[in-house]
């Protein structure tokens, strides 16, 4: 056997292997959706027997010219019966505020409040949603919800969402966004960043009712209020670098539940707004999921590499060695080559163009996918250097220097 056919037999191995792991991938997506709520199966569940409870959705807002009008307007829009929304603008300095007073105008439902200072010791976000929730707990309100300024509501979003976490019992329900996807950037890091957090908490685990895993999107957290007062609200996240990790974990230690649930497009959130912000904002993701374990985000950035430039790569290397035995007179080479090969691709394209469409992106955006791999990897890689040389973190108008674990 010469040296070519021996290499090759170790990329067949490897490119088997490859297509191996993508079949598992595709019955991970089918079981995910199996076990998904989705917003829309919300929107057909009939009225509660006692009427629709109250709810007070909390906005914190810092600097949000460009996004608030879309957010208020949107909730505004909401096809619900018992509802009052608090804004709490947190030291702006732009037109947020003017923007804000034209678009709810006399309405009723909505309160404006300034607050001109936030205490050392809190990011700014996190005491805005605490202001706001003193100021929501002190009338009427069953569930709480906060969000971001950036988010964009259907106007059935609350009443399924509510529907929801009736049904399911649930303390905590938070939603998992359909993200803007218009710039190169987005379109290339926003399914692969999705894709890796979401197989860090996969969907059935987090949903299921036994030993459940703990996650929430910080993004839309509804909460059964008796559930956000016996945690001690927002003061009991006020050290985390993201709260809504920080809730879910509570949620779930009190023995609570909670689920999350696919947008289906009912709630759009815009992120970030350059590539530099997209990948700072997923470091500090990642570095909570990760439990600030340097080790851990090493072992995932090397993975999502080795998926999306190491397996190419071996795919590549497969073709060519066999062509060039091909080319000897061992068709046989080729024929394998192009089966292993072949059939990986095959499914990788399947699983993530399925994957794609489910988080609103298009499906040529797999096209993208070793490039995605390549920058959520560094921003992996970095929260992982972070942590080791000590790095403050900056996040919510506030540093945090994390130790690592």
């Amino acid at each position: 056997m010469s040296p070519l056919q021996i290499i090759l037999i170790l990329l067949l191995i490897a490119s088997f292997g490859a297509t191996a792991f993508w079949s598992v991938f595709l019955w991970r997506v089918a079981r995910s959706v199996q076990k998904s709520f989705f917003m829309r199966e919300g929107s057909e569940l009939p009225e509660p027997a006692g009427g629709w409870p109250s709810v007070v959705i909390v906005v914190p807002a810092h600097n949000e010219e460009e996004m608030i009008e879309r957010c208020a307007s949107s909730i505004a829009a909401q096809d619900y019966p018992s509802l009052r929304v608090i804004f709490v603008l947190d030291r702006c300095t732009d037109q947020t505020e003017t923007i804000l007073r034209r678009v709810v105008g006399s309405d009723p439902r909505f309160q404006i409040e300034l607050i001109d200072s936030c205490p050392e010791d809190w990011a700014g976000k996190c005491n805005a949603a605490r202001v706001g929730a003193e100021i929501a707990l002190q009338g009427a309100g069953d569930f709480v919800v906060f969000t971001d300024a950036d988010a964009r509501f259907d106007p059935k979003l609350i009443r399924s969402s509510v529907a929801l976490a009736i049904r399911e019992e649930a303390n905590l329900l938070s939603v998992l966004s359909t993200l803007t996807i218009e710039r190169w950037d987005e379109r290339f890091v926003q399914p692969v960043a999705s894709l890796n957090l979401l197989r860090m908490h996969p969907v059935d685990r987090v949903n299921r009712r036994e030993r459940p895993q703990a996650f929430a999107n910080g993004q839309f957290m509804l909460f059964d209020r008796s559930a956000y007062e016996a945690l001690g609200g927002h003061e009991h996240v006020r050290d985390d670098l993201l709260e809504d990790i920080a809730f879910a974990r509570a949620i779930v230690g009190n023995g609570g539940r909670g689920i999350v649930v696919n947008a289906d497009g009912m709630l759009e959130v815009a992120m970030y707004d350059s590539l530099n912000t997209l990948l700072e904002g997923w470091k500090r993701i990642y570095i909570e999921v990760a439990r600030r374990r340097p080790r851990r985000l090493m072992a995932w950035g090397t993975r999502v590499l080795g998926a999306g430039v190491g397996v190419p790569a071996v795919q590549i290397a497969t073709i060519v060695i066999g062509a060039i035995l091909a080319s000897g007179g061992d068709q046989l080479a080729l024929v394998l080559a192009l089966a292993a090969v072949g059939s990986g691709l095959a499914l990788q394209v399947v699983s993530l163009g399925w994957f794609y469409r489910i988080a609103g992106s298009s499906p040529l955006a797999v096209l993208g996918f070793p490039l995605g791999c390549v920058l959520v990897a560094s921003a992996m890689l970095q929260g992982a250097r972070d942590l080791r040389q000590g790095r403050p973190i900056r996040w919510g108008g506030r540093e945090y220097v994390l130790k690592a674990d």
